[in-house]
């Protein structure tokens, strides 16, 4: 049975300082925590069955782990001679999951944009008897002109927060234009 031998990590002195303190840390991510314990185990010689054993984790997650850490060896070495500054911050992304895809978009950026437009436009001129917009019009207003089908009025909230905008939760009579006095 020929066994494949485990990637081999070294830790410079200050990668071992860094990783150290992430392994012991009390306010990092669990999941950096963990990483860190992974790779700190592999620098003093454990291979990975000793690793998933003292852990209690997945041998794929200690195969990933130490994999991804030596194949940025090189860099977190070139980081530290130029930049050391930043090491701390380039293990982290080492150390980090990659970014993922996730679930397609459910709204084109015309979509998005038509109702932050709609958002800066007076209500009145939608024959709307308010003064200000609120998220629940918004969506009403969007849904009627066709701007999308469907929509909910906190995802409505989300793309005015994005853009800084705000509106009123409550809807607002609009005042008279000419007041008596």
């Amino acid at each position: 049975m020929n066994r494949q031998r485990a990637t081999e990590i070294e830790l410079s002195k200050n990668q071992k300082r860094i990783i150290t303190e992430f392994s012991r840390s009390t306010h990092q991510p669990l999941h950096l925590k963990i990483r860190a314990q992974i790779i700190l185990l592999a620098s003093e010689g454990s291979n990975n069955s000793e690793i998933l054993r003292d852990m209690g984790i997945d041998a794929k997650q200690v195969r990933r782990w130490r994999d991804r850490y030596f194949n940025n060896q090189e860099q977190l070495l070139k980081v530290e001679r130029e930049t050391p500054q930043k090491l701390r911050s380039t293990i982290i992304e080492t150390l980090s999951d990659a970014p993922r895809d996730g679930a397609p978009a459910k709204f084109r950026d015309e979509q998005v944009a038509a109702i932050i437009a709609m958002a800066c436009e007076d209500p009145e001129k939608f024959d709307l008897p308010v003064s200000y917009w609120t998220p629940t019009l918004l969506r009403q207003k969007a849904i009627e002109l066709g701007i999308v089908d469907d929509i909910s009025v906190r995802q409505v909230g989300r793309f005015l927060k994005g853009e800084g905008l705000a509106t009123t939760s409550k809807p607002m009579l609009v005042e008279p234009k000419h007041r008596k006095l």
